[in-house]
């Protein structure tokens, strides 16, 4: 029994020392106590049984140790993130990395942001497109990506003649910079006082994006250091080289050679403020660097308001915001407040009062998209809209233009000028045009809450067909414009490109008969709508 006692301790402790002694982080001595306990619990064991459990047990000792060996070796080749590994772009980045989430390969930096700076934005903003701040999900597969690898092309490309959408840039807080150039192609988004002043603004997405450089980066990150990094991979720098001398000798991209032949962007106070196009290789896709995150608009785009200019911005968490903002001297806000299931409220307050729109998660065809309860039920009492010729029968008989002059008359004068019908029509088509190509195609006018809610909106949604005059299935900004036009020189009896209130008087009690004028400019068009019916029916 004494023999028993000494053999089965010893073979435990045996065991246990040689599987918990070899490595620190695997411990294998559960099985192999097991094996020693049957000593202890059987007292009929003969010496034949115990020589063959000890030495099963041997055996066993044996292959746990090879086991620990292995895994020992395979966790010791998994290979580590370390701070030598980290790649040199990833520097400026790390300076924000409590709002950022910073991965990579051998190929890219990847950036994951919600695109909210931690600074105040909107204020300073004199010309404004009722978007306000929202975060957005630039994470995961939706990510920002900065090549480590960047390469200089052949056949640099301008941001003057491309690139008007999406992001050209991504500052170091995770915010993207967009062409300074407006969408249109022509507007510098700065001159035009639609930047906050931190250079910055909303898109039609509620998504906040700088279209200068951020200067005030430097702040956090220091002098001469990288504020932002070019889609195609190659750093932006302030208006000081690293050496702290003011940056000189930069060609048409705003950018030079350092003296190891390094290239790098830098800003500049005047155009193009930021990368004038890339000196590396990139992808141009319907406009913009292909690939890029995609933001997700929560509601409707809006028109631009006259008259605005926004005089202050806060928030109280990350879920409630305030913008304040003056139309000709009174005073307005918006508070937003976004829901524990992503349902996003907007108060809008004035003098008169508040009004209350909540916009709740839907999904949709390209992404999650917000549609409001207001929105929903407006769709599921709207009727069939008429996509033929003119108004539909039983409609008022008063000109369209003259039915809709108080909203088009953005001056208030009581006359309606044809540069204000091309201002809004401007506004209408921006509103359509998704994806910013210069063309309103079916899917962009024709889809549920496409387009601005204006007269001239719904004009263009209902009456889609009559302006595609070339019929090629797309409708320009002149044929949009073109339409419209007419119908102010069908009322402008002295064709002066004005109607007065005298014109539209007398135009609003014409005699129906009086319209024969439309007719005959709208009968052209009147054939193309079966050639369009036919090919879906195909």
């Amino acid at each position: 029994m004494k023999t028993k006692t000494i053999l089965s301790t010893s073979l435990s402790f045996f065991i246990t020392a040689q599987a918990w002694g070899h490595d620190d982080h695997i411990h294998t001595s559960e099985n192999v106590q097991a094996t020693t306990n049957i000593f202890e619990k059987d007292h009929t064991t003969n010496n034949v049984e115990k020589t063959k459990l000890l030495d099963s047990g041997y055996r066993l000792l044996h292959e746990e140790q090879i086991f620990v060996k292995l895994e020992s070796d395979r966790l010791n080749s998994i290979p580590k993130k370390t701070k030598q590994s980290e790649p040199k772009t990833a520097v400026p980045f790390r300076v924000f990395e409590d709002k950022l989430e910073l991965e990579w390969d051998n190929e890219f930096l990847y950036v994951g942001s919600n695109g909210m700076p931690d600074h105040q934005m909107m204020v300073g903003i004199t010309a404004w497109q009722q978007q306000v701040p929202l975060p957005q999900q630039y994470f995961g597969s939706n990510a920002w990506q900065i090549p480590l690898k960047p390469t200089p092309s052949p056949n640099p490309m301008s941001a003057k003649a491309h690139f008007f959408r999406g992001a050209i840039a991504l500052a170091a807080n995770g915010v993207p910079i967009f062409n300074p150039i407006k969408n249109n192609g022509r507007t510098d988004t700065l001159l035009a006082g639609e930047l906050d002043k931190w250079g910055g603004h909303c898109g039609r997405g509620d998504d906040y994006h700088y279209h200068v450089a951020p200067i005030h980066l430097e702040d956090r990150i220091g002098r001469g250091k990288p504020i932002a990094y070019a889609l195609d991979g190659y750093p932006i720098y302030g208006y000081f080289e690293p050496d702290g001398s003011l940056a000189k000798g930069l060609d048409w991209l705003n950018g030079h050679k350092d003296s190891f032949g390094n290239y790098h962007y830098h800003a500049t106070k005047d155009y193009p403020y930021i990368n004038g196009g890339f000196y590396g290789k990139v992808v141009e896709k319907d406009g913009q660097v292909d690939p890029q995150p995609r933001a997700q608009a929560v509601r409707p785009s809006l028109p631009g308001l006259k008259g605005a200019r926004i005089t202050g911005f806060e928030s109280a968490d990350s879920k409630n915001f305030k913008v304040s903002y003056e139309v000709f001297g009174k005073k307005k806000e918006v508070n937003y407040q976004i829901g524990e299931e992503g349902a996003v409220t907007f108060n809008f307050v004035d003098s008169a009062g508040t009004k209350t729109e909540t916009y709740e998660p839907k999904k949709s065809v390209g992404g999650p998209r917000l549609e409001s309860k207001k929105e929903k039920g407006m769709q599921a009492n709207k009727k069939p809209s008429g996509r033929g010729k003119g108004p539909r029968e039983g409609e008022a008989r008063k000109p369209w233009i003259v039915a809709h002059a108080k909203e088009l008359d953005i001056n208030g004068d009581g006359v309606v000028s044809t540069k204000e019908v091309n201002a809004e029509v401007d506004n209408a088509f921006t509103g359509f045009d998704q994806n910013n190509d210069g063309f309103l195609s079916d899917n962009e006018t024709q889809s549920r809450g496409a387009g601005p809610k204006s007269p001239m909106g719904g004009f263009i949604k209902g009456h889609a067909s009559e302006f595609d005059r070339d019929g090629d299935g797309l409708i320009s900004k002149n044929e949009a414009s073109l339409l419209f036009l007419r119908f102010v020189r069908q009322v402008d009896q002295n064709n002066d490109g004005e109607l007065s209130k005298k014109e539209l008087v007398e135009a609003e009690s014409r005699p129906k008969g009086d319209k024969k004028k439309e007719k005959k400019d709208g009968k052209g068009k009147g054939k193309k709508e079966p050639k369009k019916t036919n090919k879906k029916n195909k």
